[in-house]
């Protein structure tokens, strides 16, 4: 007859001491609480200052929602199911960093890129350019660069550009400041400006003989 004697497992050296019920309890609400604040204050950020909306703005969301990995992992891993939460974790981080500049107004520098990429209208001397609306689209529209050009024919100039706008597959709308071309993020309108007004500050006059036209690039089709 052998005896059979059952001793007590040893817990490995990696893994950590088990929590007791309240203890799981407390970290799974202070889980809840570090990641709603955390959410809200970052959002709000990337949101009210315009980072967001700039240019590689997914460098300020990382800078923004990357450290809180660090406070989750020490919450979770002591946890069960310590691993599949810090993976969803980071997977959830990811989509933040990713998903919250694209889904943010575009802002100036953005604005001011695809305006470079968009090119002035053919034949087009550019005078200067201004600046209209705010990142949070209050009150004066959306991010908006106007550059002014001189060109031999305001009303031929106007034409070509909308049949290259309608030719790339850009929708017309009327937007609150008049009609323009929309497509995905942007608006594209030229115009002739009313004759009566002066040209903005920093805009050269025209050579005489010529028209002025203004190309404005938004962010107004949001």
């Amino acid at each position: 007859m052998s005896l059979r004697i059952r001793g007590t497992q040893t817990p490995r050296m990696d893994e950590p001491a088990p929590l007791t019920t309240g203890g799981r309890v407390a970290r799974v609400v202070g889980l809840v609480a570090l990641w709603t604040s955390w959410l809200l204050v970052a959002t709000a950020y990337l949101a009210l200052s315009g980072a967001a909306g700039e240019v590689a703005a997914w460098r300020w969301s990382a800078l923004a929602y990357v450290p809180l990995a660090v406070p989750t992992w020490w919450l979770v891993r002591r946890l069960r199911h310590r691993r599949p939460l810090a993976v969803a974790a980071a997977a959830v981080i990811g989509l933040l960093v990713w998903g919250v500049p694209a889904q943010a107004t575009p802002g100036f520098g953005r604005v001011e890129a695809f305006a470079d990429e968009f090119g002035g209208p053919p034949g087009g001397e550019l005078l200067g350019e201004t600046a209209e609306g705010n990142d949070w689209c209050f009150g004066d529209g959306c991010p908006t660069v106007v550059r002014y050009y001189a060109v031999p024919s305001a009303s031929a100039t106007i034409e070509a550009v909308d049949a290259r706008l309608d030719g790339d597959g850009w929708e017309r709308r009327g937007l609150a400041h008049g009609p323009a071309h929309c497509k995905g993020d942007f608006d594209v309108s030229v115009w002739k400006p009313t004759g009566s007004l002066p040209l903005p500050p920093g805009v050269r006059a025209p050579a005489a003989g010529s028209d002025v036209v203004e190309l404005r690039v938004g962010a107004n089709c949001l």
